[in-house]
């Protein structure tokens, strides 16, 4: 089996691994998945690509919930830019953005970021990113959606417990259920403030990528 990348371990694995958790101990005749006394290799390798599988459906959850959740703050953090919201960036940065957009990007004529609609703007996103990256300096940004990823995955593992602990007797099991909602919330805060950091270190790189063309 080849060996998985951070991004499938974040945001797939780990996911997956919760809700197997949590599901084996909501319903105990399953705690054999994840072992009692602990996991033999071949157990281990049957617990990962279940967690494999489970975290992929997870993230049908996490899509979701991630679009509700940036529907509620306004869009998501690359739209801030455009519609002068958040503290992404301050206003001289803000003003020299589309200019270093349309110039590094080739995009001459490019209307004005505050006047292009989501459709349009995300492209524009995208090839920011691909600039960035070429130019070697997606490093922090890579690290920030790793971990964006891993606390959606999170958050929506926590949903997908605290769904199957409701088919348990209504009556039981409330502090651990209101535990599951305090770390739904705390991975969302997480997922929130990863995103934020993911839109800013985006763009800040994308302005020094006209100085870093004149310093070569």
């Amino acid at each position: 089996m080849r060996t998985f990348d951070f991004y499938e371990f974040a945001g797939i694995i780990a996911p997956g691994a919760v809700v197997i958790t949590g599901v084996a101990v909501i319903h105990p005749p399953l705690k054999q998945l994840v072992g009692d006394q602990g996991l033999s290799l071949g157990e281990f390798g049957i617990f990962v690509v279940l967690a494999y599988v489970a975290g992929h459906l997870v993230q049908a959850v996490g899509n979701l919930l991630e679009w509700c959740w940036w529907k509620l703050c306004g869009g998501w953090p690359s739209d801030w830019v455009g519609r002068r919201k958040g503290d992404l960036l301050n206003r001289a940065q803000l003003e020299r953005l589309e200019s270093v957009i349309e110039a590094q990007l080739h995009l001459p004529g490019m209307a004005p970021c505050s006047e292009m609609t989501r459709k349009k703007w995300h492209p524009v996103v995208r090839q920011a990113y691909a600039a960035v990256a070429a130019a070697g300096r997606a490093g922090r940004i890579e690290s920030f959606n790793g971990n964006y990823g891993l606390c959606r995955g999170i958050a929506a593992a926590f949903v997908v417990v605290f769904t199957l602990s409701l088919f348990q007797d209504i009556g039981q099991h409330w502090p651990e259920r209101i535990a599951l909602l305090v770390a739904l919330g705390l991975a969302l805060a997480r997922m929130h403030r990863f995103g934020v950091h993911y839109a800013r270190e985006l763009f800040v790189q994308c302005l020094t990528l006209d100085a870093r063309k004149e310093e070569s």
